[in-house]
């Protein structure tokens, strides 16, 4: 399931980038630069403020609107570099911490990514820090770890507006931020070998959803293991296969 974890940052995007790009200036590459963004032509804002930046030396803010247009562009790599750059001068700024978050989650570095979202979830409570956390301390099987953040998500507020897409296939849907929590949360009960907990955690997501894709699938999962089961006692052979919808 995609992280709903870009709204800090894009928030931010235009309150700091752009204003940023906005002051009175000489400087033909922030001239530049101020043209490519007004146009969307991230490509070249990026090349442009590469060359203001290293016109003016270190620890400019304008390497933060870098890893901001280096996220959108999907080059996790290079957004890294600049977040952590200046999480050297700002170690307690959000924005840089989430950016960071992100692009380890999406080079494949998911203890170091926890380690990030936990710094986060510790400061905002924010339940979309709580899902990444979770989605992250479930995929290498923290589960004890992703039971008690989803025991902490549990008594955060959720609004309608919050929401996470995710992919079956190659299809996308879009369900409500807590009941991607609980589709997690049901994942790692099974894991655990709680099947009841697990089920009713599904339930719960699709009593929030009924359009949930996943949390339906796990749920007939189960369902069907359970009727493996019965069969299974009955004298059939019958070895179903377990829930298998894990967050992509």
């Amino acid at each position: 399931m995609k992280k709903g974890v870009f709204v800090l940052a894009m928030g931010l995007f235009s309150a700091v980038g752009f204003a940023q790009g906005t002051k009175t200036t000489t400087d033909p590459n922030l001239n530049v630069f101020k043209q490519a963004i007004n146009t969307g032509d991230l490509s070249t804002g990026i090349t442009a403020l590469n060359y203001y930046v290293n016109g003016q030396g270190a620890n400019t803010v304008y390497e933060d609107t870098l890893a901001m247009l280096y996220l959108q562009q999907n080059s996790f790599i290079q957004c890294f570099y600049w977040a952590d750059k200046r999480l050297k001068v700002k170690p307690d700024d959000l924005i840089l911490m989430e950016m960071k978050g992100i692009c380890l989650d999406k080079l494949n570095q998911p203890k170091e990514a926890i380690a990030i979202y936990e710094k986060l979830y510790a400061k905002t409570k924010s339940p979309f820090h709580a899902y990444s956390l979770m989605d992250l301390q479930y995929s290498i099987k923290r589960l004890a770890e992703c039971m008690a953040t989803a025991a902490s998500a549990e008594k955060l507020q959720y609004k309608p507006e919050f929401t996470v897409s995710y992919s079956v296939g190659e299809q996308m849907g879009r369900t409500l931020l807590q009941a991607g929590i609980y589709n997690i949360t049901g994942l790692a009960l099974y894991d655990l070998d709680k099947k009841a907990e697990s089920k009713a955690y599904f339930e719960r997501a699709l009593a929030l959803d009924s359009n949930f894709v996943l949390a339906r699938q796990n749920l007939e999962a189960i369902k069907s293991i359970e009727s493996g089961v019965n069969k299974a006692n009955g004298g059939a052979n019958n070895n179903p296969a377990s829930p298998a919808n894990k967050n992509d």
